[in-house]
Parts: structure tokens; C-alpha cells; sequence
């Protein structure tokens, strides 16, 4: 435990700092308030606490020693880190509810796996979460903040782009282990989450054109990632719901092609509104991690 009752006086210190970085006696003064002798009188006493020269004087100016140099750069990053904690006690918590609807698999894959750091730096803040891929939630009146896979045209709310997105198929080590060429997909069950699109799309994409016969609709796109990651099949990845388990090694994508999806992953909010400050927090942390996770 450090000892704070031995620290010298502050205003010896301030002085000290103040001098240092304005070069000039003089200065320093005028910053602080008071005349050049209280300003020497408070180095003096500084180095006589310490029992070290922190100026070489050479009549009406100085130069640091190497000791004040090095007390120079300490002595300001610690009253920045003072005048940094003095500011926080002005600015009020920020605390409130807010609710987020997020789509199922991106609900369990991406944000209840990240946004724990942020709730604990923030404990005013309430989260709700709604995870669902309902539209009418989209314009419910409860809901602070929306996210969802689309066009991002939605009436009377603003929308951010979040994140483009790449379609391709992904499956465990050891169904990986049996496909060597898409030609291989017809022995595997396809998993699907509702309907044919995109798997359609991408098979399109690599000139396969007949449907394939074993074809699995799993009502959503979680449980259609999470029985691809038992290895149960082939699922429809994407380069955002899927990133945490293709960074794990617990999916792999088996083929090279990707197809760019026609929609887009978007925040959507109410438009016109002053938001809560705890929503505005939510919200910047959204479009930062997914920012942080597209440059990623």
C-alpha cells in the first residue's frame, strides 16, 4: 500500500509543473494565480522535501536537471488523470432502460457474447432485450433501438448501415471432411432457416441448378447454425451471425465461393426524437463494435 501521508505539499508541486512546462518562471506565476517568489519559494521547497535539484539556475533562467525532466512528465500525466477524475464528478450517471430488439442467431451469437464490458462500465444502464425477427417490432413503441437483416428502408425511422453481408455454406470439421467439391453438397443435408433463397442464390452462383434432395427448414437462422455446428449438415453462414464460431474453428466454411447478399444488417431507430442518454450509449456501442468488427 502506497504511503500517500509522505507526498510533498501539492502546491509545490503545481508549481513545479507549471514552471516546467511554461519554460518560465513568470508564466507559471501568472497561470497560477500568484507572484514569482511564492512560485520559487514552492520549488525550493519542493526540492528541499525531496532532497533533489529539479532546476539548474543560471541567474534569471533555469534548465531541468535530469531528475526534473523526469518529474516533469509524471507530475503531468498526474494531474491530467486529476483533472480527468475532478470532470466525471460533474457529469451525472447515465441510467435508464433501454430495449433492444436483435434477430435471434445475432442475439446469441454476437451481442449477449460482447456487450457485458459495456454494462459493467455503465451499471445505471437496464438492458431488455428482445430477440426476434418481427417487423412489428420494428416500429413498437417501446422499442429504443431495432436491429435488422434488410433493405433498410423502413418508413418514419432512421436506419444505419451496419454491415453488408457474404453468404456461404458452413459446417463442423467433420462434415467439412466429406465435401471436396460443391459437387459433394448433393450427399449432405442442406439446412435452411425459412425459406429457399439464399441457398438458391449461392448454389446458382457455383452453376448448380437442381434442387438438392435432403433439405432441412430449421424456422429460424440460430437453430440452423446451431445444428450445423452438431453436425447436423450444411447450413447458410454469413460473414456477421457466424463470425464467433469461424473465428473458434467450430464451423468452417468448406469452399472458397461467397455470394453478397441482396440485405444488409441495419440500425433502426425513431426518428425525430431526443433520445435517453443511456439509449445514445447503446446505440454507439452497436455501430462501433460492428465497425470494429468489419475492419476486423
Amino acid at each position: 500500500m502506497k504511503n500517500y501521508h509522505r507526498l510533498p505539499p501539492l502546491n509545490s508541486l503545481r508549481a513545479f509543473e507549471a514552471t516546467a512546462r511554461q519554460g518560465s518562471i513568470t508564466r507559471a506565476a501568472e497561470e497560477l494565480g500568484v507572484t514569482q517568489s511564492a512560485v520559487s519559494h514552492q520549488i525550493k521547497t519542493l526540492e528541499n522535501y525531496t532532497g533533489v535539484a529539479l532546476l539548474e539556475r543560471r541567474g534569471n533562467s533555469f534548465t531541468l536537471t535530469p531528475a526534473g525532466q523526469r518529474t516533469m512528465s509524471s507530475l503531468g500525466e498526474g494531474f491530467d488523470l486529476i483533472a480527468d477524475a475532478i470532470a466525471q464528478l460533474d457529469t451525472p450517471e447515465i441510467r435508464g432502460e433501454v430495449v433492444v430488439s436483435c434477430p435471434p442467431a445475432l442475439t446469441a451469437l454476437w451481442l449477449v457474447k460482447e456487450i457485458g464490458p459495456l454494462l459493467l462500465e455503465y451499471p445505471g444502464i437496464t438492458l431488455s432485450l428482445r430477440s426476434s425477427s418481427q417487423w412489428k417490432a420494428v416500429i413498437g413503441s417501446d422499442v429504443d433501438l431495432c436491429i435488422r437483416y434488410g433493405n433498410g428502408t423502413w418508413e418514419n425511422r432512421r436506419t444505419t448501415l451496419l454491415s453488408e453481408v457474404d453468404l456461404f455454406p458452413v459446417c463442423s470439421p467433420s462434415v467439412a471432411a466429406g465435401l471436396r467439391t460443391t459437387a459433394d453438397l448433393k450427399n449432405i443435408p442442406l439446412l435452411y432457416a425459412i425459406d429457399d433463397n439464399e441457398w438458391d442464390s449461392w448454389l446458382t452462383s457455383v452453376d448448380i441448378n437442381e434442387r438438392p434432395r435432403m433439405r432441412h427448414y430449421m424456422g429460424n437462422e440460430f437453430a440452423m447454425i446451431e445444428a450445423s455446428v452438431n453436425g447436423f449438415g450444411v447450413a447458410m453462414g454469413d460473414s456477421v451471425t457466424c463470425r464467433h464460431y469461424l473465428d473458434s474453428g467450430m464451423l468452417i466454411a468448406p469452399f472458397k465461393k461467397s455470394k453478397k447478399s441482396n440485405f444488409s444488417f441495419y440500425l433502426i431507430e425513431k426518428s425525430g426524437l431526443k433520445k435517453k442518454a443511456a439509449v445514445t450509449c447503446v446505440r454507439d456501442w452497436i455501430v462501433k463494435s460492428f465497425a470494429t468488427m468489419n475492419n476486423g
